[in-house]
């Protein structure tokens, strides 16, 4: 083999791989964070990607904000948060009204990919909680401190 077809089968290889996705940045840059349910419900939402998160030996993820925003959104909610510093986002829901539970579809994409799609009650004293970490699988099982 000669050194010019040597080279175009490199340069084959290369496009080839750059092609299949190979060479992609897959660091994350947006989660899209999308709540419907009945119309004009209002729904708190503590939005943070201050926290640290962790399995500990018995198999329960632990996570502990150390810092948040608190918002109060009329539903349906349909946002876009930048995590390409942090690479990570927790939330975590609940009815503002004590005395409301709500049905409620939740739907988190990270750059168009869906990663989370479910439908349910939203409950007053059970939130519904929702975080991701770049690169890290947790558990089933979540205690969270805030």
């Amino acid at each position: 083999m000669n050194r010019y077809s040597r080279f175009s089968a490199a340069a084959a290889l290369l496009v080839s791989l750059a092609g299949c996705g190979l060479f992609e940045d897959q660091i994350p840059e947006d989660i899209f964070f999308r709540m419907s349910g009945p119309t004009g419900s209002q729904v708190t939402v503590i939005y943070s990607k201050q926290f640290v998160a962790g399995v500990n030996e018995i198999g329960q993820t632990r996570l502990e904000v150390f810092g948040a925003d608190t918002v109060v959104h009329t539903l349906p909610i349909d946002t876009v948060i930048d995590v390409r510093l942090e690479q990570r986002l927790f939330l975590r829901a609940s009815p503002l009204a004590a005395s409301d539970t709500l049905a409620v579809d939740a739907r988190v994409d990270v750059d168009g990919r869906n990663i989370y799609s479910d439908q349910g009650d939203l409950f007053p004293l059970v939130p519904w909680q929702f975080f991701y970490q770049y690169n890290v699988t947790f558990t089933q099982d979540v205690e969270v401190i805030i």
